[in-house]
């Protein structure tokens, strides 16, 4: 049986007497930020220009530069002192600004940044913090059982399933549901402190309509194409996910909209038990979300594109703000200790043909759950699941509503013709190809229901050919360069940038110490995705796919695709990269979504 859960399988129900009252979180004093700029000799501030390493003698303060090559420059010329934050870097929406080898330059720059935006400059930790306290305010409890929330499948959608569309008669169309979270937002939610536990044992019957809330299923059968094709589900595994295989029963907790939607694809649903809410209440920042959309539209219309990212970039947050539990510490005399209160605790059982030193490393860098060896024993840090400071219930479901959108718009899309290929999803994009006689009709379909509504969607682009090398990478393009991303590397003015540079500071006692690091592409990529080569013929392509994992399926066999993927898939990947690179030649600045599609 594949499990489908935040770590490798369910948790004992945390069941306790009465209800939890949520704890709103503090104030933040919003902290006045010191302006400075810097280039690799001198700092600027309102004080004037000095040499660069003057920072150091500085007295301490919030310092904070425009761009992040100042905050390097800064950080390297003065080792020991805790280098400036970086403006674009907690406010990505303001609008970009390339580093100028000049500090006096860059220091007019930031004034006027501060000048424009400055009012709006609110930390997203603040933010968050404010939009929690609404939440407290109309929820006010919650149940022991919101923990289940917490266990449940909680990532979205993000999939590649073909490597490159470069076919002369093919078209590339990418499509993108607006506010796709806000819109789930406007969803009903059980309340969290009417939920309760119920047993079911049985079948789910065709078009039941089950209560508001999460339910632990089986499912087996898969009877359709489509979800054999796009297999959604992931099992967890060495701190990554691979893909669920379906020829065997997956068990999964989904929510009822989810059974619904799952009961069409799989011939029988078994449902085991479910935290069901009594009452149904609508998300308590509802209302929030299609303020920030109305107001994101409003700027957008009067070509205020920074404060639209800014309205953009607070709905992100406010689907989220939720689901920021606090940490606890617990320490162990042993190994053994600990990896018992990690399975009781967490649902966290690693393979019983897992090496020792596979777990300890896994276990050390997961940001869920962390794992420390000292001579002391044993230190387990992790989040609480029971925490008075989230609410799981909230941000569970927004993510669940958005697979499920995301799913019957890639049907959808199937169904308006022959010979259509899903490219590429994530979170609220879809990238498909279309015959070329058919793309102009397809086009035509699609547009008649694009609108700018919430949860609607709208086009990305239109291309002749598109290259996806994994989620957060991807090139869409006809004769330049129309759409792209390059996560972690990306540079908004050069498609082609394969290697990033920068400064990060190690932290021993009061002293930080500067590390130069780089980032290739190449290192950087996934090896979890495998390739497949279709026939060689006009219509041949080559197909992606993550590894997909058996509940019986050996540590060393998945361990051995892994290390193909490193020797054969992630090359190859890398080969049509430098491919497309070189028949583009010069790189050319990337087109607005907007714009890549109209004539």
């Amino acid at each position: 049986m594949s499990r489908v859960y935040r770590f490798h399988g369910p948790v004992q129900d945390r069941v306790s007497p009465g209800l939890t009252l949520l704890r709103k979180r503090k104030h933040r004093e919003t902290t006045q930020h010191h302006l400075i700029a810097a280039d690799e000799t001198t700092i600027t501030d309102a004080n004037g220009t000095r040499p660069i390493e003057a920072f150091r003698d500085m007295p301490e303060r919030s310092y904070v530069t425009l761009t992040r090559r100042e905050a390097d420059n800064m950080a390297l010329a003065n080792p020991g002192v805790r280098p400036p934050a970086v403006l674009e870097d907690e406010y990505p929406w303001l609008p970009s600004r390339s580093y100028v080898p000049d500090s006096r330059i860059g220091f007019a720059s930031l004034k006027e940044i501060q000048r424009k935006y400055g009012p709006t400059l609110e930390p997203a930790a603040a933010y968050c913090d404010r939009r929690w306290n609404t939440i407290c305010n109309s929820l006010r409890q919650k149940s022991s059982l919101d923990s289940r929330f917490y266990f449940a499948w909680h990532v979205p959608i993000q999939d590649v399933f073909v490597l490159e569309e470069r076919h002369a008669n093919r078209r590339v169309i990418a499509i993108d549901i607006n506010a796709m979270y806000p819109a789930c937002m406007q969803e009903g939610f059980p309340n969290p402190s009417s939920l309760r536990h119920e047993v079911i044992d049985r079948a789910y019957m065709p078009g039941e309509q089950l209560s508001c809330g999460l339910y632990r299923c089986r499912l087996s059968g898969p009877n359709s194409s489509f979800i054999k094709d796009h297999n959604p589900f992931r099992t967890f595994f060495c701190g990554r996910r691979l893909r669920a295989s379906l020829e065997e029963s997956v068990d999964v907790d989904l929510n009822e909209f989810e059974v619904r939607y799952f009961a069409r694809h799989f011939d029988h649903v078994y449902l085991v038990d479910a935290v069901i809410g009594d009452e149904v209440v609508s998300h308590p920042l509802a209302k929030e979300a299609r303020r920030l959309f109305a107001k994101r539209q409003s700027y957008r219309s009067h070509g205020n594109k920074p404060l639209a990212d800014r309205e953009k970039f607070c709905a992100t947050l406010l689907s989220s703000c939720s689901s920021r539990p606090e940490r606890q510490t617990v320490r162990f005399s042993d190994n053994l200790e600990a990896i018992a209160f990690l399975k009781d605790s967490y649902g966290i059982a690693p393979l019983a043909d897992e090496p020792h030193a596979a777990t300890e490393q896994w276990m050390g860098r997961n940001r869920g759950v962390a794992v420390t060896h000292s001579l002391n024993g044993v230190e387990v840090s992790a989040t609480l699941p029971d925490d008075r400071s989230s609410c799981f219930v909230l941000g569970q479901r927004i993510v669940a509503r958005g697979r499920i959108m995301l799913l019957e718009l890639m049907e959808k899309i199937l169904a308006l013709g022959e010979g259509i290929r899903i490219c590429y999803v994530n979170i609220d994009s879809v990238h498909f190809s279309a015959p070329i006689e058919s793309s102009d009709d397809i086009f035509e379909k699609l547009a008649s229901q694009a609108s700018n509504a919430m949860g609607s969607f709208k086009f990305e682009a239109y291309t002749h050919h598109g290259l996806w090398l994994e989620p957060g990478r991807y090139w869409l393009y006809s004769d330049r360069i129309e759409r792209f991303r390059n996560r972690s590397i990306g540079d908004a003015a050069n498609p082609f940038r394969d290697t990033s540079h920068y400064v990060v500071c190690r932290q021993i006692g009061d002293l930080h110490i500067p590390i130069r690091v780089s980032i290739r592409m190449a290192k950087s990529m996934s090896d979890l995705r495998s390739l497949d080569f279709d026939s060689d013929g006009p219509n041949g392509f080559v197909r992606q796919s993550l590894i997909e994992r058996r509940h019986e399926t050996k540590y060393s066999e998945t361990l051995a695709i892994i290390e193909i993927n490193r020797a054969k898939s992630i090359p190859l990947r890398i080969e049509a990269f430098e491919r497309l690179k070189t028949l583009m030649g010069e790189p050319c600045p990337a087109a607005s979504g907007q714009d890549s599609f109209q004539a």
